[in-house]
C-alpha cells in the first residue's frame, strides 16, 4: 500500500515584516500602496516594511519615517502586538510574519514616500469601506483592546 501525500512546504518560516499603526486625534492612518510597489498594489494598509536588521521595533520606526516623514521625536510607542501569520492572497506560496506596533503621533501631517499615493486618517469603524491588505483589522486589534477599538 502506497500513500501519496501532497504536502505543500512553502517558506514555512515566513518573511518578517512590520506593520505600524499611527494614531492621531482619535483616528488611525491608512496609506494606499502605489502601482510602483511589488506587492498589494492599490490596497490600503498601515505603515509597513520588510525587517532588514532583525530588530522589529527599530525597523518600524525607520518605516514610519520613510513612509510618512514622522520621525522618532514625533511618535511614541504605545504597544507592540503578537506575531501574526498572513498568507499572501496574490501568491499563496508566500507567507508573512507580521510584527504589529501602535504609535501615538504628535502630528497629523504626512509626507508620503513613492510607495504610497494616498493617505487618510480614519476611525476603525470606517475601515470596511477600503480594499485593504490581508488581516489589517486583525493586526490593529492585536495592538489594541476592545475598549480602545473605535
Amino acid at each position: 500500500m502506497s500513500l501519496n501525500l501532497d504536502i505543500r512546504m512553502s517558506n514555512p518560516a515566513g518573511i518578517d515584516v512590520v506593520t505600524a499603526f499611527l494614531e492621531f486625534d482619535g483616528q488611525i492612518l491608512i496609506l494606499r500602496r502605489s502601482k510602483r510597489v511589488k506587492t498589494m498594489k492599490e490596497k490600503w494598509g498601515a505603515v509597513s516594511g520588510y525587517i532588514e536588521n532583525r530588530d522589529p521595533l527599530s525597523q518600524a520606526i525607520i518605516e514610519v519615517y520613510e513612509e510618512t516623514g514622522l520621525d522618532s521625536s514625533t511618535i511614541k510607542l504605545m504597544r507592540s502586538g503578537d506575531l501574526l501569520a498572513v498568507i499572501d492572497p496574490e501568491n499563496p506560496d508566500i507567507s508573512y510574519n507580521v510584527h504589529p506596533f501602535l504609535f501615538q503621533s504628535k502630528s497629523g501631517k504626512v509626507i508620503l514616500s513613492r510607495e504610497h499615493d494616498q493617505f487618510k486618517w480614519i476611525t476603525m469603524k470606517e475601515l470596511w469601506k477600503y480594499n485593504t491588505v490581508p488581516k489589517l483589522k486583525e493586526a490593529y486589534e492585536n495592538v489594541t483592546d476592545l475598549l480602545h477599538s473605535r
